[in-house]
């Protein structure tokens, strides 16, 4: 090889030993006759001295070097004079005096500073290979190999298989479009990208395999965020004989034992269980942060004998009159108010109306109430609230009213923005929690028909089963979500292993019989010849090495991401195909057929 070690692997039990590396140079400087250069590889950096007075040719061949150049030296390991080490790098003790510089290959000038975090990120993606150069990629990328590869050995000590299912499958939408493949050898048909191995894996429960899983490539087009990608990677394990306790089991003995392992956190287990309506009642979401308190609390009864129309009407109209307590803070301004009401009904809300008083609360006048509905409001109801909430003078009421999902769910919103904005949140917990019990169908008022909460695979609970023929709304699923600090990390369901109730399902979210056939035909064929009860989930691998690193974007643990937009800035995808691949695919753009042009 060009080396014989690593830069950073180098270290005092080496000093007077002759060595060779290579790899990148970081930096350098000039220092007359002697020069200076920090050289870089994949396992740290270290420090090369070229003494003009030892050896000029080395010294003007080095001073001709200059950033992400690649090159090879050999030379006398030595430890650094005292007042001269650097403690922050562990080659900081030592350096090398080079003997012989080769250049392996010189380097433009990058259109970036490697380490410079405050470079933006369209130039990042677009020169994503000399950004993953970058101490922060070279760490997030080798933290995901090692949470993998942990992954992998803890589920085959477990007596998991681990078995790999296609990337090239037939078109079964399960709640966001398919990518789709044309195909050259049967015209005018496509493969799609799989959204899951959803239905292969359970058909290799069906197989007698038992314990699968598999770090799974899922493929699907929707809207983008910072925590989703045109392509994800999860963690997909899938188990026979099982009730949901077993697979929730399963989960969070994983995501405890990598917790510690790459965090050095004890994680109690088992997790907290929240029902997925406590969930929304009491933190406004579905993936709660309960990291800090600011639990919403339903005030139907408290302010409903006001004079205020908008607590009056919420209540007759069948809505609600929900709010938080939280500590005052001197950026709570009538401006902060301002913005934060605007926030409310940007997000689709009514506003946002703040209650506090000036003295202790057993002490306060009329005058003592500050809230831009202080004329609705008396002593009395005043004392009463802030007794509701154990509150006092030092705390702040915030209240919503309006349709009842619409006003916890912008109050979920606002708790979360108060508690990253006066640092409520503590960094350093990991809270892990199961979302359990949610409802198997949601209604879609737009297109006037049920649609499944997370998939058509889930199965009903016993308890409520009986309601799939007459009131499908009352249906709850053997449904569960992994949520961390907030972040939904994965989802999964004990599934349907009957026939009859599959098809029960189809046809409630309005499937015909030609539709399932041509989608779902074979799993419900496998049924026929006994499948076993099993249930598993599809855990985000992408969110999860994020949630580990305090990044906000998953962007930043994957090798060569897409943009929000969905475009790949390094290779220049989605792009235009040349005209003899359409005529060898047989397809033409539906706007050039329009214009009459091949």
């Amino acid at each position: 090889m060009y080396k014989d070690r690593g830069c950073g692997q180098v270290n005092l039990d080496n000093v007077d030993e002759v060595i060779t590396i290579a790899g990148w140079v970081d930096s350098w400087r000039d220092h007359g006759s002697l020069l200076f250069l920090d050289l870089r590889d994949s396992s740290g950096i270290i420090q090369i001295v070229f003494d003009k007075s030892v050896n000029r040719e080395n010294h003007d061949i080095a001073s001709a070097v200059r950033n992400e150049w690649v090159i090879q030296v050999e030379g006398i390991v030595k430890k650094r004079i005292e007042g001269a080490e650097n403690q922050n790098i562990s080659t900081g003790f030592i350096e090398v005096n080079a003997l012989k510089l080769n250049i392996l290959n010189p380097s433009k000038t990058p259109p970036f500073e490697i380490n410079n975090e405050s470079v933006d990120e369209t130039t990042r993606l677009k020169f994503r290979y000399l950004d993953l150069r970058s101490n922060k990629m070279q760490k997030n990328l080798r933290l995901r190999h090692e949470i993998v590869l942990e992954i992998c050995n803890f589920l085959n000590d477990k007596d998991f298989v681990h078995i790999e299912t296609p990337i090239l499958i037939k078109s079964t939408p399960e709640g966001a479009r398919d990518y789709v493949v044309p195909s050259r050898v049967h015209t005018g048909e496509y493969y799609a990208l799989p959204q899951s191995p959803q239905q292969m894996k359970q058909m290799l429960m069906v197989s007698g395999f038992e314990k699968y899983f598999q770090i799974a490539k899922c493929f699907r087009d929707e809207d983008l965020r910072a925590d989703r990608q045109p392509e994800h990677t999860q963690l997909d394990f899938e188990m026979s004989f099982v009730h949901q306790e077993d697979v929730l089991s399963n989960c969070e003995n994983l995501y405890s034992h990598l917790t510690n392992k790459f965090l050095g956190k004890n994680i109690d287990t088992p997790f907290q269980r929240l029902k997925y309506e406590d969930s929304i009642e009491i933190y406004g979401t579905d993936k709660p942060d309960t990291r800090f308190d600011l639990k919403i609390h339903n005030l139907d009864k408290e302010l409903s004998n006001t004079q205020f129309n908008v607590f009056n009407n919420a209540i007759k109209n069948n809505g609600t009159i929900r709010g938080f307590s939280i500590r005052k803070d001197e950026k709570m301004t009538r401006k902060f108010y301002d913005k934060l009401n605007d926030f409310v009904k940007e997000n689709g809300g009514a506003g946002i109306i703040p209650i506090s008083i000036e003295k202790k609360l057993n002490e306060i006048t009329s005058e003592d109430i500050k809230s831009p509905i202080v004329k609705f409001l008396n002593v009395e109801l005043v004392k009463n609230l802030f007794d509701f909430f154990g509150s006092d003078y030092n705390q702040v009421i915030l209240i919503s009213a309006g349709e009842k999902y619409n006003v916890l769910e912008c109050l979920g919103k606002v708790r979360n923005k108060l508690a990253k904005e006066f640092n409520l949140v503590d960094k350093e917990k990991f809270n892990f929690l199961f979302v359990t019990d949610f409802p198997l169908f949601e209604f879609d008022y737009e297109n006037n028909n049920w649609t499944a909460m997370h998939h058509v695979f889930s199965s009903p609970n016993q308890n409520t089963i009986k309601y799939l023929d007459k009131d499908p709304g009352k249906v709850i699923g053997n449904l569960f979500d992994l949520v961390c600090n907030g972040v939904e990390l994965g989802s999964g369901s004990i599934r349907i292993h009957q026939k009859e109730i599959q098809e029960k399902v189809f046809s409630i979210i309005g499937y015909n019989n030609k539709q399932v056939k041509e989608r779902f035909g074979t799993l419900l064929e496998s049924f026929d010849y006994g499948a076993p009860p099993h249930g598993g989930m599809g855990l985000g691998i992408d969110r999860l090495v994020s949630t580990f690193l305090g990044e906000e974007s998953i962007r930043d643990v994957i090798s060569f991401p897409k943009t929000q937009s969905a475009s790949d800035l390094l290779w220049g995808a989605p792009s235009i195909i040349d005209n003899e691949q359409k005529l060898e695919l047989k397809i033409k753009n539906i706007e050039n057929h329009e214009e009459g042009k091949n």
